[in-house]
């Protein structure tokens, strides 16, 4: 997908399921569950899915995904079902790992940073885009090295830590401009220092809303997940970047919605109709991705 001219690809790893009462918070089961089908365990499925914006000789991701370190048996104990690889999806574009030159995390949560460090022949944990400059938060990196008794589980530091040693990290403090037209914009809510991404090329636009807003259903302002650490922060941020998206008649994506990668958003935040999408791009799901009774 074109956003002037940067070249948008979702790269699609698979599906996490997680408790429903976890992804949609407050909202009463008997809403969520009619969004959403639960299985048997109360249990949604979310997809594990980062973006390459490729343009201007530049290959950039927004975020990395789960990343290729854990063994089956962790997968499936975090509920993850893994349908490629980092290193195979992009060379479903022609690119490998050291075609990468940057990376922007919206935050270091395990499912949107784990993709940054891999395994090695002898078991050691390396740097999984050798040649990237990597752009995080200064605020989202003090939180995931000082976790505390609710964000401990978080946050995996063998995903980050190991960067700092090889000198690829490259802290902001809010909002900046990583490349012309290539925007960070600070927004909180999930996270402390959580951080959305906005694409202005040729007088077009789009907003990578990471957790901020991970699925459609999200589009309704009380649909909030359980893991945001500040619940009226997200409210406002989402009314504000939602309001903006659709005055401006920017495309939006989604980092976790189990079927829709990207969207054209139509009505209005405040109206009891709430906000209407269209979809644009899908993510390639299967019968193998679908969950087992």
């Amino acid at each position: 997908m074109k956003i002037g001219d940067w070249f948008v690809v979702p790269l699609f790893e698979g599906m996490v399921a997680i408790d429903g009462g976890a992804a949609f918070g407050v909202t009463p089961w008997t809403d969520w569950s009619q969004w959403m089908t639960p299985d048997a365990k109360n249990r949604v499925d979310l997809s594990l899915c980062f973006f390459l914006v490729q343009g201007r000789g530049h290959n950039l991701l927004i975020d990395t995904g789960f990343g290729d370190k854990r063994s089956p048996e962790e997968m499936a104990a975090l509920g993850i079902r893994k349908r490629a690889t980092t290193g195979e999806l992009l060379a479903s574009v022609g690119l490998n790992t050291e075609d990468i030159d940057t990376i922007i995390l919206t935050h270091l949560h395990a499912a949107h940073a784990g993709g940054l460090t891999r395994l090695n022949a002898e078991g050691a944990v390396e740097p999984a885009f050798p040649n990237a400059r990597i752009v995080v938060q200064n605020g989202e990196w003090e939180r995931s090295i000082h976790t505390n008794i609710r964000t401990r589980s978080l946050y995996h530091k063998e995903d980050f830590e190991p960067l700092l040693w090889h000198r690829q990290l490259d802290f902001v403090d809010g909002d900046d401009e990583i490349f012309p037209g290539i925007h960070l914009r600070t927004t909180g809510g999930h996270t402390k220092s959580h951080e959305i991404v906005v694409v202005e090329s040729e007088g077009e636009g789009a907003i990578f809303f990471g957790d901020l807003l991970p699925t459609v259903h999200h589009l309704r302002l009380n649909a909030i997940s359980a893991y945001d650490l500040y619940p009226l922060v997200t409210m406002e941020k989402k009314a504000e970047w939602l309001d903006i998206a659709l005055r401006r008649s920017w495309m939006v994506f989604f980092g976790s919605d189990p079927a829709i990668a990207a969207a054209q958003l139509s009505g209005s935040v405040r109206a009891a109709e709430g906000v209407a999408f269209e979809p644009l791009l899908m993510h390639p799901v299967d019968e193998a991705d679908t969950r087992g009774s």
